[in-house]
């Protein structure tokens, strides 16, 4: 009988122990659940669907040009081209909020209509592109109050908001507000700033790999002195209470570590995250990021700092100058060089531009004048120019006279000075030389041999190839400045712009014509299949197989349309984009 009791004690205390872990798991994964703060912007797949306008009002089409929504409502925002979730608004006028949105798919199915209203979230950020808006959450409104849904209608929110907005260059973040009251949500729903600030703005920090997304948050309350300002990290921590006058995030610096200038009383400190650099006692704070210097100013006298905060140069002069090579210095009159380390150097006339990765400095005397000196300050062009930019090779565009050319180290003038711009096109080994005065393009090769001569020409730079093209001419060129044939750029296309005697038409991948070449113009198939065609001033839409869609009939001011169908694109900027074939002159 003992036993018996002992096995059952030992089984109870199992199950106890069993429970209690179940329990401690339980507790860290909705503890996680709620701590994570996480999220992914959604980028676009490929695009399947596009604004429609005709007759002053909206619907949309697909890549395929087929109408999905009819035009019939007075705006449509298409979230995310790549998913069928349009919203479509009734009885809308800009500035007006009352209203009616209706949220359809492809199958004109309307969705998610329990809500009072459902809208996308626009961005407000001038620099924005062909989708302005949060790509995969929308704002929904529910008994006079809002909150957040998925593209599936899961809430990831309560309509507990009274706004919810975009946040100024952050895009994954929400700025929403109770009360009067502002914080930051993320689009998963997730609290990144409480609410209980009376401003908050992201801080513009941006790096390509992840753009804004560790930019952070300056917040700031209204106080009887005025708004006081504080900082949130990206990723929710709050480091610097809202007490200063001015809070200025130093977005030169990349990495995890955050430096900021911290205001008070017109007394400024460098700060990285919550530790002070420097003391508070600069009025002024300004960052050289090329040479990762400070200039600070203290009692109107400026000196220089490095990024610990350790003195470079006291301050003690009257201005500080960063030049080529070095810092220059002026105080009573006096002016001196130091090296960037602090050290005082023997002052020069003629300061020098180092060429990375080659043998040559730009050489630039105090009168402005420029010239190329070698590795050992030899003389390679005299100091003569008003200007000299380095090109490739051993080659410099010069200015000389208010004309602009091409000299080589061994002062051979390879290209005439008599160019009004020329400009060394980005990563390739070719130059762009524009005659002002009549408006001619030349293209120059990496030989420096003149490969094109168009007259108001425009040059487009791909990936992978140079485009120079005009009303009636177009030419293709490699990153050195060999022409190149467009078959060997869209090999995927069935079809190709074909030139003869002056008129275009299209031909296959064998050379065989399929559209005759009777065009005064055509672009190339884009990448839904559509091509335009040009005639006598007049556009028209041929498609991949060769089945002119619109005769020449559309009036376009654009050197190459783009169509979808029969519609053309337009675009007004700041994400308004829309097509339409509503471009015949009556």
């Amino acid at each position: 009988m003992e036993k018996k009791k002992n096995n059952k004690k030992k089984i109870g205390f199992m199950i106890g122990i069993c429970a209690l872990v179940v329990m401690i798991t339980v507790g860290v994964i909705m503890w996680f659940s709620m701590t994570d703060k996480s999220y992914e912007v959604e980028t676009v797949g490929e695009y399947q669907y596009f604004k429609l306008y005709k007759q002053e009002q909206y619907g949309v089409i697909d890549k395929n040009g087929n109408i999905i929504i009819e035009p019939q409502y007075d705006m449509v925002q298409i979230p995310n081209p790549s998913k069928a979730i349009f919203i479509c608004y009734s009885n809308y006028q800009l500035g007006a909020e009352d209203y009616e949105t209706m949220v359809v798919n492809d199958k004109k199915e309307v969705l998610f209509s329990k809500y009072e209203q459902v809208t996308a979230l626009e961005f407000k950020d001038a620099s924005v592109d062909e989708v302005p808006f949060e790509k995969s959450v929308l704002r929904y409104k529910k008994d006079g109050k809002y909150g957040i849904i998925d593209f599936t209608g899961k809430e990831l929110t309560k309509p507990i908001y009274h706004s919810i907005e975009s946040l100024s260059y952050k895009e994954g973040c929400l700025l929403v507000e109770q009360e009067g009251k502002y914080g930051v949500i993320n689009i998963k729903g997730k609290e990144m700033v409480p609410i209980e600030y009376d401003s908050i703005t992201a801080d513009g920090y941006y790096e390509e790999t992840n753009k804004y997304k560790e930019a952070g948050f300056i917040v700031a309350n209204k106080t009887e002195q005025g708004y006081r300002y504080g900082y949130i990290t990206y990723a929710g921590e709050l480091i610097l209470e809202a007490k200063y006058n001015e809070i200025d995030r130093i977005t030169e610096i990349k990495g995890e570590d955050i430096y900021l200038l911290a205001f008070e009383n017109g007394q400024a400190a460098i700060m990285k995250n919550k530790e002070n650099v420097t003391p508070r006692e600069y009025e002024e704070v300004e960052y050289i990021g090329n040479h990762d210097r400070f200039i600070v100013q203290k009692n109107g006298k400026e000196g220089v700092l490095t990024r610990e905060g350790n003195t470079i140069l006291t301050p003690e002069y009257d201005t500080v100058l960063f030049v080529n090579n070095g810092i220059q210095t002026q105080k009573n009159g006096n002016v001196e060089l130091y090296n960037f380390e602090g050290e005082k150097q023997e002052y020069e006339t003629i300061s020098y531009i180092a060429v990375e990765n080659t043998p040559f400095n730009i050489a630039v005397q105090e009168e402005q004048l420029y010239g190329v000196v070698d590795e050992n300050k030899n003389p390679v062009l005299d100091i003569k120019y008003t200007y000299v930019e380095y090109a490739f090779d051993n080659n410099f565009i010069v200015t000389e006279g208010g004309k602009i050319g091409v000299v080589n180290s061994n002062k051979e003038q390879k290209i005439p000075i008599t160019y009004g711009v020329i400009q060394k096109i980005q990563n390739a080994n070719v130059l762009q030389a524009i005659d002002t005065t009549t408006n001619t393009t030349d293209l120059y090769n990496e030989k420096l041999e003149k490969v094109a001569s168009f007259t108001n020409a425009t040059v487009y730079v791909e990936d992978n190839y140079i485009k120079i093209s005009t009303d009636t001419q177009r030419k293709y060129f490699d990153k050195q400045g060999n022409e190149i044939q467009n078959t060997s750029i869209f090999t995927a296309n069935p079809l190709f712009a074909y030139e003869e005697n002056g008129k275009w038409g299209f031909c296959n991948k064998e050379g065989n014509v399929v559209i005759a070449t009777e065009y005064d113009m055509v672009t190339e198939l884009n990448t839904y299949g559509f091509a335009g065609i040009k005639k006598d001033d007049k556009w028209g839409v041929v498609d991949k197989n060769g089945t002119i869609l619109v005769e020449p009939s559309y009036s376009i001011d654009l050197e190459e349309p783009e169509f979808i169908g029969k519609y053309c694109r337009l675009n007004f900027g700041y994400g308004l984009v829309y097509y339409t074939d509503e471009l015949v002159e009556e």
